[in-house]
């Protein structure tokens, strides 16, 4: 990494902050990897046969596919995480520094991304997203709270990604931040905006699955998820690492990335 200039800093408005992610996100790097991520929801998509979601078959499919995908969005989350953090030091990393980065943090950002996905899966049905409990306005009255969970979530893999512990407890201490950091009251409106990026995509899958299911489209679940999660896993993990880096500076603990 090498000395940039001092614009390249963190702001300090929620505004700034999600402008500085996305600009930081128009990189060439990140573009190859999100057309990683289509390529893999193609492979598993088309190696295993169709098969009607309501059939054990279809559930197995559904579950490969979510899977694979979080395996491979495990990845972009590191590398746009480490390349976020470094913008926000001042300092440039080279795209073969990230991927380095990125793949030595794999498997620790895989398992907490594992994680996030099983609880935002057993929640889901008080998001008030697709099909809910009974009685609805409970479920709705409980949707914001569940929201701001899946936003405290996102947060995790980028503090895993960037985390200096040891492997064997990133992932414990990862989580740690992502709660601790984010729940203080002073952070209240930014983890609401946080929860709104993070809430987007999945309502967008929610709404064009439906819609394709409604008119027959065969692979309804592939079209309604692979392309929104290839568009969007570099903004959103952009957004989430700033605010992760945020939190982190609100509270006195932000510090630079390891040089690579």
């Amino acid at each position: 990494m090498n000395a940039a200039g001092e614009g390249e800093r963190l702001p300090r408005s929620i505004g700034g902050l999600v402008l500085f992610a996305l600009s930081g996100s128009a990189t060439a790097l990140y573009g190859l990897l999100a057309l990683g991520v289509l390529a893999a929801w193609a492979i598993a998509e088309y190696v295993i046969a169709p098969a009607e979601a309501s059939t054990p078959q279809g559930q197995f499919k559904l579950y490969v596919l979510q899977y694979t995908s979080l395996f491979v969005d495990a990845l972009v989350v590191a590398a746009v995480a480490l390349g976020i953090a470094a913008r926000a030091a001042g300092v440039t990393a080279t795209p073969r520094a990230l991927l380095g980065g990125a793949v030595e943090r794999w498997l620790p950002v895989i398992a907490v991304m594992f994680l996030a996905l099983s609880v935002i899966i057993l929640t889901s049905p008080f998001s008030g997203l697709g099909p809910a409990l009974e009685p609805r306005a409970l479920v709705l009255a409980v949707a914001p709270a569940v929201w701001i969970l899946w936003g405290v979530l996102g947060l995790a893999g980028p503090f895993v990604a960037l985390g200096s512990d040891r492997a064997s407890l990133l992932v414990i201490t990862g989580l740690a931040r992502a709660f601790t950091l984010s729940l203080h009251r002073s952070n209240l409106l930014r983890l609401c905006v946080l929860a709104l990026v993070t809430v987007l995509p999945i309502l967008l899958q929610t709404l064009v699955e439906a819609a394709l299911i409604r008119n027959h489209t065969p692979r309804a679940f592939f079209w309604a998820n692979a392309p929104i999660d290839a568009l969007t896993i570099v903004p959103v993990s952009a957004v989430q690492t700033a605010f992760a880096l945020d939190f982190a500076r609100r509270a006195g603990m932000f510090e630079q990335p390891p040089p690579r």
